[in-house]
């Protein structure tokens, strides 16, 4: 996808972003502490913080969280202080946080440029953490569901980050579930990019081949207990 459009995709999140806090999975805890076990003050920006799924569980932690995203509608749901800003210019000053998260947003950002950004923004010794949920399709029915959602962003477990000016000091591969009923699992590719720039007869379509495969492939009884991994890296700015 060219950089204008892909920037523009990440800016459709908004128009879904109830839904979306709502279907999407929580970050476990052994991802969000990867860097740090105590958020308690620390001053943290959350970069392409959308609706705030993160931002929640900083803030519960007794973080100063400051949300970006360039999306309003996204952070019009975000509990935490907010500005609308981008990766590549968040409009904060310099070295004014000790710890950048990004959280499902980092695959939308052009990479040298957030890594710049980034790295004005922290003060020296600072962290960020890069965190991504994903379908874990090492198990083949849940691969054959990612297909039908054309569930694309889906890495590796041996994929890492590697912008300039920063050292990954560790990272972390977190299997968990979400309880999810087959309606809500339609939700969820609801909120996917791919379903967000689609026309309604393919998305009409997606929707028959995913209540099909629930029916007829892999039957649910009510709720099912969806597998996840989520791939976290705790990466240090070395300036």
């Amino acid at each position: 996808m060219k950089p204008r459009a892909q920037a523009a995709h990440g800016r459709s999140f908004g128009r879904m972003a109830g839904l979306y806090d709502e279907v999407r999975p929580r970050y476990p805890d052994a991802a969000i502490n990867l860097v740090s076990r105590g958020w308690n003050d620390l001053d943290v920006c959350d970069l392409g913080a959308g609706t705030g799924i993160l931002s929640t569980a900083l803030l519960d932690r007794g973080a100063n969280v400051i949300a970006i995203d360039p999306d309003d509608m996204s952070l019009a749901n975000n509990p935490a202080r907010s500005l609308v800003g981008s990766a590549e210019d968040t409009g904060l000053p310099e070295s004014c946080v000790d710890v950048v998260t990004v959280a499902q947003a980092w695959h939308w950002f052009d990479e040298a440029a957030a890594a710049a950004e980034i790295a004005r923004i922290l003060r020296p010794g600072g962290h960020l953490i890069i965190l991504i949920n994903q379908l874990d399709v090492r198990i083949d029915w849940v691969l054959r569901l990612s297909r039908i959602m054309h569930a694309g962003d889906v890495h590796r477990p041996a994929y890492c980050p590697r912008p300039a000016g920063f050292d990954l000091v560790d990272h972390d591969l977190v299997e968990f579930t979400t309880p999810l009923t087959v309606a809500g699992i339609v939700d969820l590719a609801r909120t996917r990019s791919y379903w967000l720039r689609s026309n309604q007869r393919t998305r009409t379509r997606v929707e028959s081949n995913l209540r099909e495969f629930f029916s007829l492939e892999h039957p649910v009884d009510g709720e099912l207990e969806l597998p996840y991994m989520c791939l976290a890296y705790g990466l240090k700015f070395d300036g």
